[in-house]
């Protein structure tokens, strides 16, 4: 084995690693001397998959061909020393022959590694034995020209598919990365169409999403900036990396598993600094930082932080083998994708046993699943080691939420709901109603209960029941809404926290993303029992009819529970030529007055057609005026003198049985709470066309949707039920930012 080559496995391949550091070569097949020390290297080895170089950055070679290339160069040469072959004896005059023959066909070996698909030097050794005697002549027809023909022909056949200017081109497609990077980084392998492309936050990537012909997946293709690092900035990187140091510098602070991505970044820090300071390089200490940022966020994360930056990723799925697998992930709009990332198994189990230290517990051939949330990045991980087919890797499946949360005018921006709808729901859930949401996996169910925190307001408080950190609680909490956590995990032990909640006083719950039925049951039988606890909670079910079903014949419990529901808000996710939607496709209000068969008031329905949610049994008059109070742009309409053309349709003709029945207990005037709802729609009809005239300044993002709501709620406190005030003191505002 040459010096500087290790064989390794990964997974199901067999990884040839040649040490460049301190090769005058260019760490590439395109340049002759690497080719000498790869094809030499190579050739006394068994069969390799794959062939990395490595100095600062890493040339991959992800095919057997080299490998394949050097072993042949390696058997025909066998031919080369095989005295027998270039006389018909050895003896007598023969001998100096043989010896000086031998001598110039293995001395053209190293320009034969240096150009495998020029055969030239063959062809010279046999025009110079050309002109012998007839005796000679006749030996090195028949033995020394057909030794060379040999060699010639073992190496043709599997030459002739390989670029025939070797200075011009590569003999091998290689992907050059970081040498921090892990696996391999492919292009699109079929023909593609650009469809769509953005920018990262933070300028952390650029993503473009590929149309592939003649193939139903897109492909999906991260163009990360540490691909485009300066030289000098990358081997100063890896001088760090690998300085040799006997204690912790002094300013690089102690890690515990849940910090250790800061730690990293200290550390590294702290080594830049010292590299630089052996080094001629000039950088200044920010961008020592940003490299310090960059490594330990690979070194941590892998290619997990890169992609934790794509809030349109939803779901990420690793399959075993990564070597010859990619990695695919699921687009909130352009669904399944492919990438052109093949991780490595052994950096897997490196990370899996990474996480598992953070839960104090292993990750290994007795417990071969983990489970595990990674909070930072917003992603929920469930690894699993040997899976049946591949007994000697790993696969992953990755639950990803938005780095930042969810807000109603997010949704009414995509199309999900109208600014009618939406404050319809607002001003009911603020009356005290519970709601179940459901639909599908994908749907949106729980970032739709998301976006209902700041709907409730800070006035109120709310308690959330999760078993996946789903909900971005610390964000909300920053924006002064009072929230509380509970994580679910036994059922039992959730009894006595309900009893202690129950004890504490009115709360809105909301439960999301808990999985056992019997945790469900417990909070949904306490809220209903209690009576005066709005819940709010979301069902992996398609229809009204499952959920009915799950409450009442799954869960066992009385159908009273379900009528304890007000809302019922489905939602759907669609497939279309422009990619997918999330919508939510009807907002039915269940009715008390049934025994066996739920009976329902459908207050808003999909139209599917034009895809929008119209009004359905809601609001009666000028249908031309109602169709306006529906649309995202209601600059036009005002208020006070739509409040006096439109009314809810009343009960005894199929509309709510809630609406008049909330306006009488809370000694509200139906008229008013009318009006509360367009004026509701009205401000958040404001705050996309803010939007729209600078999509950059994040109008409809929490900090600022927190903001105008806590202005409006204010105005509505001071002023309401004087609604002209009310929209007058909003107007001021909003022309103000």
């Amino acid at each position: 084995m040459a010096k500087n080559l290790r064989i390794r496995a990964s997974g199901p391949l067999q990884v040839a690693e040649f040490d460049c550091h301190g090769c005058e070569g260019r760490s590439t097949l395109a340049d002759a001397r690497c080719r000498t020390c790869v094809f030499g290297g190579l050739g006394v080895e068994g069969a390799v998959d794959r062939v990395v170089l490595k100095q600062s950055y890493h040339r991959v070679y992800d095919s057997p061909e080299p490998s394949n290339l050097a072993r042949t160069l390696a058997s025909v040469k066998q031919l080369a020393h095989d005295r027998a072959l270039y006389a018909a004896s050895e003896g007598g005059k023969c001998k100096d022959c043989v010896s000086r023959r031998m001598k110039e066909l293995t001395e053209t070996w190293p320009r034969l590694l240096e150009n495998p698909h020029d055969l030239s030097p063959f062809d010279e050794l046999k025009e110079k034995e050309r002109n012998l005697c007839s005796e000679c002549a006749n030996c090195t027809a028949e033995h020394f020209s057909k030794l060379i023909n040999s060699i010639k022909d073992g190496l043709l056949g599997l030459i002739e598919s390989y670029p025939a200017r070797i200075n011009d081109n590569e003999l091998f497609t290689g992907r050059s990365m970081p040498f921090f990077v892990e696996g391999v980084w492919h292009p699109p392998k079929f023909l593609t169409k650009l469809i769509d492309s953005y920018t990262l936050p933070e300028r952390r990537g650029e993503v473009c999403i590929y149309e592939q012909a003649d193939r139903p997946v897109n492909f999906y293709d991260l163009d990360l900036p540490e691909f485009r690092l300066p030289a000098e900035q990358l081997g100063l990187l890896e001088d760090a990396f690998r300085l040799e140091i006997k204690e912790a510098p002094g300013h690089a602070r102690f890690a515990n598993p849940m910090r250790i991505a800061s730690f990293s970044q200290d550390w590294y820090n702290s080594l830049l600094h010292i590299a630089r300071e052996h080094s001629n390089v000039r950088i200044s200490s920010a961008e020592l930082q940003e490299l310090a940022k960059k490594m330990a966020s690979w070194l941590t994360y892998r290619v997990l932080e890169p992609l934790s930056y794509d809030d349109h990723i939803t779901d990420i799925y690793i399959p075993a083998p990564p070597e010859i697998q990619p990695i695919y992930i699921v687009h909130d709009k352009w669904e399944t994708c492919e990438t052109g990332i093949y991780w490595t198994t052994p950096a897997l189990l490196g990370m899996g046993e990474t996480l598992a230290s953070r839960l104090g517990t292993a990750f290994d051939e007795v417990r071969p699943q983990l489970d595990v949330e990674i909070p930072e990045l917003g992603m929920r991980l469930f690894l699993s080691r040997y899976p049946a087919m591949w007994p000697q890797s790993v696969s992953i499946s990755i639950r990803k939420r938005r780095k930042h949360a969810w807000t109603q005018p997010l949704f009414i921006e995509r199309g999900t709901l109208t600014p009618l709808a939406s404050s319809l729901i607002s001003n009911i859930i603020r009356t005290g109603a519970s709601a179940f949401v459901i639909g599908e996996k994908g749907s949106a169910k729980t970032s739709q209960i998301e976006t209902l925190i700041p709907e409730i307001g800070p006035n109120y408080r709310i308690i959330s029941y999760q078993d996946t950190e789903e909900l971005h609680l610390e964000e909300f909490i920053k924006h002064g809404y009072k929230l509380e956590n509970v994580r679910i995990a036994d059922p039992e032990h959730l009894q006595r926290q309900i009893d202690a909640f129950l004890r504490g006083g009115e709360a809105y719950w909301l439960i999301t993303e808990v999985r056992a039925i019997e945790a469900v049951k417990a909070a949904l039988g306490a809220a209903a029992r209690q009576g005066s606890q709005p819940l709010i909670t979301s069902f992996h079910v398609k229809t009204k009819r499952e959920m009915y079903d799950l409450i009442c014949h799954i869960m066992g419990l009385h159908e009273a529970a379900y009528k304890y529901i007000d809302l019922v808000i489905s939602t759907a996710r669609f497939s279309t030529h422009a990619g997918s939607i999330r919508r939510i496709t009807e907002i039915a209000e269940v009715l008390k007055d049934w025994t066996g068969n739920p009976e329902y008031v459908e207050i808003f329905k999909d139209d599917r057609k034009h895809d929008l949610l119209v009004p359905a049994k809601f609001l009666v008059g000028n249908k031309h005026l109602i169709n306006q109070l529906n649309s995202n742009d209601l600059s036009r309409i005002n208020v006070i003198t739509a409040a006096k053309r439109v009314e809810f349709l009343p009960p005894e003709r199929g509309g709510s049985c809630y609406i008049p029945a909330a306006c009488e207990r809370l000694a509200i005037q139906e008229k008013d709470f009318l009006t509360s709802i367009l004026a509701e729609a009205k401000i958040k009809s404001d705050l996309l066309a803010l939007n729209h005239k600078n999509i950059s300044r994040g109008y409809l993002e929490l900090p600022f949707v927190s903001k105008a709501y806590n202005v409006y709620f204010a105005l509505l406190k001071k002023y309401a039920p004087d609604y002209k005030k009310v929209l007058e003191g909003w107007h001021t505002w909003i022309k103000a930012q």
